[in-house]
């Protein structure tokens, strides 16, 4: 349960320059990786190159076989420099049957979270609506920010589940927004088809006229 199907490809936006641990399409992981780091030559320095090598190579071997769709991270310099870490996977269900989540989704950060927690709902550009529970955690002794969010797929045929991770503690609402992007942005694509933007739901009565 939750992995794609041989004949699908679980597709999503993710981070600028993000590092993917678990869907390689058609490549392998090492051709990945080369792909990955030919954008940074001429200036990516050999330290930082050698990080990237190690850290790949350790995600990838943390989530081999594991129910992840996708999996990886996304990593910011400059002024708030973070590792941010999100992980996506979908839960099909069998045609017609009614699986709601939404009431209890909004009790889960208080299980999980305890009272440093909030749970809010957003709304996808085609009109589906999803929630966003985050919190904050320690973490090898040090306090990060976390993130579960979910949503319907498009056809109603399973949830999206992701869940984010952030290592920086002042940026939590922007890995809820990350969150939310990435989880209004997941398909589930057949073999061959490429992935298009949702379109906004049609309304009031003027909608779709000239």
């Amino acid at each position: 349960m939750g992995r794609a199907r041989s004949a699908d490809r679980v597709w999503q936006r993710m981070p600028q320059g993000w590092i993917e641990f678990t869907s390689f399409g058609e490549a392998t992981p090492d051709e990945w990786l080369e792909w990955y780091l030919a954008s940074g030559e001429g200036w990516l320095p050999d330290a930082a190159r050698a990080a990237i090598v190690d850290g790949f190579r350790a995600g990838v071997t943390a989530f081999a076989g594991s129910d992840f769709d996708r999996a990886g991270v996304s990593i910011t310099l400059g002024e708030r420099p973070a590792v941010t870490f999100l992980c996506t996977n979908v839960v099909r269900v069998v045609e017609g049957t009614d699986a709601p989540s939404l009431e209890f989704h909004r009790f889960f950060p208080l299980a999980r979270f305890g009272v440093d927690s909030t749970a809010e709902t957003f709304t996808a550009p085609d009109g589906r609506v999803g929630t966003v529970a985050s919190g904050t955690l320690e973490l090898a002794g040090s306090r990060v920010i976390t993130t579960v969010g979910e949503i319907r797929l498009s056809a109603g045929d399973g949830t999206v589940l992701v869940m984010g991770m952030c290592s920086d503690a002042a940026q939590r609402r922007e890995l809820a927004v990350l969150t939310a992007f990435t989880l209004s942005t997941v398909q589930v694509l057949p073999a061959g088809v490429e992935p298009a933007w949702p379109e906004a739901p049609a309304t009031g009565p003027a909608a779709g006229t000239p």
